[in-house]
């Protein structure tokens, strides 16, 4: 393996490790910084948040990242498949977007602490799993995606999207949103606000994915 290479594969496996920890960890209600549960569910019930899915998704790609830089210092691939390109992408970009929107919309709103929601697992899926996954796809993973192609980090928060919104339809009260299903408060403004808000929402999404790709054409070659 190549340094770059290297780097790569300790990042990830880094990322994994991570994963795997904060999502376990939000599974059976283990709490290593106090009793806060900010954004956070037990059982399975927890992947019911975009931040939980788009943690695990960006594990799972680290692990499969990993498994391909084995095979290509073994010389049993000759380079990274394209689709693993998109990929990491789209797993960088939904971390991202997580991390932003918890620094600069979810937590300044919050009745508690602003740091609540970088505690016990949420430090990992809020704030480290993010900032890991940025640092490596940026600096040590150099992809040939093109500018249409990054298109392709917008794809998990459509998936999400196409839960969320009806989950909320499916439970209005009185015509309302409720909190019980609008858990992110994007449609605190009203059930109106939902024909902009989405919009901005999957264009603030692609703009992520397009800083991505720009830095990592610029910086990981």
């Amino acid at each position: 393996m190549s340094k770059r290479q290297k780097l790569s594969f300790i990042f990830n496996v880094v990322i994994f490790i991570f994963t795997l920890f904060a999502t376990i960890s939000m599974i059976i209600g283990f709490q290593f910084m106090g009793d806060v549960k900010v954004l956070s569910s037990r059982n399975f019930q927890a992947f019911k948040y975009f931040t939980v899915d788009s943690n695990v998704f960006a594990g799972i790609i680290s692990c499969i990242y990993t498994i391909y830089l084995i095979l290509i210092a073994k010389g049993k691939c000759k380079k990274m498949p394209a689709l693993m390109n998109y990929l990491k992408l789209a797993a960088t970009t939904g971390v991202t977007l997580t991390m932003m929107v918890t620094v600069f919309f979810l937590a300044p709103r919050t009745t508690t602490t602003y740091f609540a929601y970088f505690m016990n697992s949420n430090l990992f899926m809020h704030l480290l799993t993010p900032l890991l996954c940025i640092i490596t796809f940026i600096f040590f993973e150099p992809t040939e995606i093109s500018f249409k192609q990054s298109i392709t980090g917008v794809i998990p928060m459509v998936l999400y999207s196409l839960y969320y919104i009806p989950n909320i339809l499916l439970h209005l009260e009185n015509g309302k949103t409720s909190h019980s299903y609008d858990w992110y408060g994007f449609l605190d403004g009203g059930l109106q606000t939902i024909w902009f808000v989405i919009p901005l929402i999957l264009l603030v999404t692609w703009i992520f994915s397009l800083g991505l790709w720009v830095c990592n054409k610029k910086l990981a070659k």
